[in-house]
């Protein structure tokens, strides 16, 4: 009964469930007095970041059955928990144990020499590293291979400073079995260190060697490593990275991997996503793959960064919040979990309090609580500011282009009016000035977006305003139906006619042009509402909603930064535009699209100095 359990636990782990493999592993647990279940009960623990499970079942593993394999995990998992001095003795055991086997003293050495660098003895530490190498060499000529943990040891021994004495070690053995993978090894670790004498030949030769002597999960362990050192080749042809692909997944596919660590099984799941990333016909599939890597990994920040980003790219921010907490609980301190998160943080939102207090809580329990009600203040205050001071220096540089420009437009037509019109030179350089004409009204136009404009107050009659809006839309894009439904008795806007003028135009123009290519239309609807708290003046509300194709959710955040278009043809600048016009009448301007709907854009403004200061970023629909 226990055996097939165990047999079970291990099948289910395979396959990238861990709860299921917990389960049979446990109730094998239960049903058999060997420490086999523990063991691997502690093994997947371990894999998992579970410092607290594995400690319990590697100390009942090593209570059932002691010797020196079942030491060595209880002093691994003494590290993972922070028990320095228990696991610096569970390992010197191991050294004393007469049966002790050259792999067991390699990975006793390793784990002193990890205990020794966490308590900053850093010369013990190099001197343990030194020594799991040379029992490194040894254990390597006899099968089976673990070259991950020839990996770990020449890695170690390279970081603490012993990269010359371990090359010397192993020019002893060079010939012998194993020698390849542990040159390898050692080439790989001075390579990423720095040591530009070793090259990816050198590398790739000693890996094909190794896996060419090797069999079973060493064979599929370098076998592994040598389709990774093919996937980072730079500009490797298409044909060649579709190859890779298909020979991963025929990899994964078949037996050839099964017994492959926990580890193992991560980085073939995050070379294949990836590999899926790369090409847009497969970014769907590398979901899927960063997942299957997790289930085996999941402390593997990256991954789970990489697998947020993925999922906010396709709009559902629901499930992207949700990967970058989990990114923030493996490490609060990785950056790129917190950039992730930054992308998340919408200051028009009402949910931006929320979000805020879950990722701080995820980063450190119990700081969302505390720190929720006023960490959106301070987001909305830094983003204002981060774009302010973009803008200004964008801005201020970007006279200077404006200006060439008018430079090389005056000259190309002082060109083309002493060129003889018969000539081929003349109409190229016709082309040319109307090319640097309109770019340069572009840029102009762009650099204007850009500036926080500052409305010159008047009394602004909206009805008529509107009316001349619509038919000046109209006659821009006619082959879309643009209608304007407004009610009775508008009452006037304070602020500046013309920059209300454009902003408005400029989203009427925008929803029309959308619908230009589906057949769409367009809805005007304009009316009065109250003001929220004791403000009398009323505000009035503009909501422009068209059935055109709709915006990727995606998208939505990025709709008022200049510059940034959905259209092949857009400058990226009219919304923008709009925003900051909307912003200079302390307005507010949202934005809610579906695809395959339409999208809706809904702007607020207040008919007097001031009204919109208490009202807050979204309102309630009403």
């Amino acid at each position: 009964m226990g055996s097939a359990l165990v047999e079970l636990g291990d099948r289910y782990w395979a396959l990238g469930l861990p709860a299921a493999a917990k389960s049979a592993l446990v109730r094998a647990h239960g049903a058999s007095s060997d420490a086999l279940a523990a063991s691997k009960l502690a093994e997947i623990a371990l894999a998992q970041g579970d410092a607290q499970s594995a400690r319990l079942f590697s100390s009942e593993a090593a209570k059932r059955e002691p010797g020196p394999a079942t030491k060595i995990l209880l002093g691994r998992a003494q590290l993972a928990s922070g028990e320095l001095a228990a696991a610096r003795m569970s390992f010197s055991v191991v050294l004393d144990a007469p049966k002790c086997g050259p792999w067991e003293r390699a990975c006793a050495h390793s784990g002193l020499a990890r205990a020794a660098e966490a308590q900053r003895d850093l010369a013990g530490a190099a001197a343990q590293a030194s020594a799991a190498f040379d029992a490194v060499l040894t254990a390597a000529q006899k099968p089976p291979l673990d070259f991950a943990t020839i990996e770990e040891i020449s890695a170690a021994a390279v970081a603490l400073g012993r990269a010359s004495d371990a090359s010397a070690s192993l020019e002893t053995v060079r010939g012998r079995p194993g020698a390849a993978a542990c040159a390898a090894a050692i080439y790989v670790a001075r390579q990423s260190a720095g040591d530009q004498t070793v090259t990816d030949t050198m590398i790739d030769d000693e890996l094909a060697a190794a896996q060419a002597e090797s069999t079973g999960t060493a064979h599929a362990a370098l076998y592994l490593r040598r389709l990774e050192r093919r996937a980072r080749r730079p500009n490797a042809p298409a044909s060649e990275r579709e190859a890779l692909v298909a020979e991963l997944d025929t990899f994964a596919a078949t037996s050839a991997n099964e017994g492959l660590a926990a580890a193992e099984r991560a980085r073939l799941a995050f070379l294949r996503a990836g590999l899926y990333e790369e090409d847009p016909r497969t970014r769907e599939r590398a979901e899927d793959a960063y997942r299957k890597g997790l289930a085996f990994q999941p402390g593997h920040t990256a991954a789970a960064c990489r697998l947020a980003l993925l999922v906010l790219d396709r709009g559902d921010h629901a499930g992207a919040l949700a990967e970058i907490e989990r990114a923030l609980r493996i490490d609060a301190s990785h950056g790129m979990a917190w950039r992730n998160a930054a992308r998340m943080l919408d200051a028009s939102s009402p949910s931006l309090g929320l979000v805020v207090s879950k990722l701080l809580d995820a980063a450190n329990p119990g700081a969302g609580a505390a720190a929720g009600s006023v960490a959106p203040r301070l987001v909305t205050a830094t983003a204002e500011v981060a774009r302010h001071d973009v803008l200004a220096g964008v801005y201020a540089h970007g006279h200077r282009v404006k200006n060439l420009l008018g430079i090389i437009g005056a000259r190309t037509r002082s060109a083309r009016k002493i060129a003889p019109e018969s000539e081929p030179v003349y109409e190229r350089l016709k082309e040319l000035e109307k090319d640097v004409t309109t770019l340069y009204e572009e840029w102009a136009q762009y650099l204007r977006s850009m500036q926080a404009p500052t409305p010159t107050i008047e009394l602004v009659p909206l009805s008529p305003l509107l009316h001349e809006v619509v038919i000046a839309a109209q006659a821009r894009t006619q082959q879309v139906s643009i209608t304007l439904e407004q009610a009775a008795m508008l009452p006037d806007v304070r602020g500046d006619r013309m920059l209300l003028r454009e902003a408005l135009l400029n989203v009427i123009s925008n929803a029309a042009e959308a619908c230009a290519t589906a057949e769409g239309s367009v809805m005007v609807k304009v009316r009065a509402i109250a003001a929220p708290g004791s403000s009398a003046a009323p505000i009035v509300e503009i909501v422009v909603a068209d059935s055109g194709p709709g915006i990727p959710r995606a998208h939505l955040g990025r709709l008022f930064v200049p510059g940034f278009t959905t259209k092949e043809t857009g400058s990226g600048v009219g919304l923008a535009i709009a925003e900051r016009a909307v912003s200079a009448h302390h307005g507010r301007i949202t934005v809610d699209s579906e695809e395959g709907r339409g999208t809706t854009i809904t702007i607020t403004l207040p008919t007097d100095s001031n009204g919109l200061a208490i009202l807050p970023k979204w309102m309630e629909s009403t």
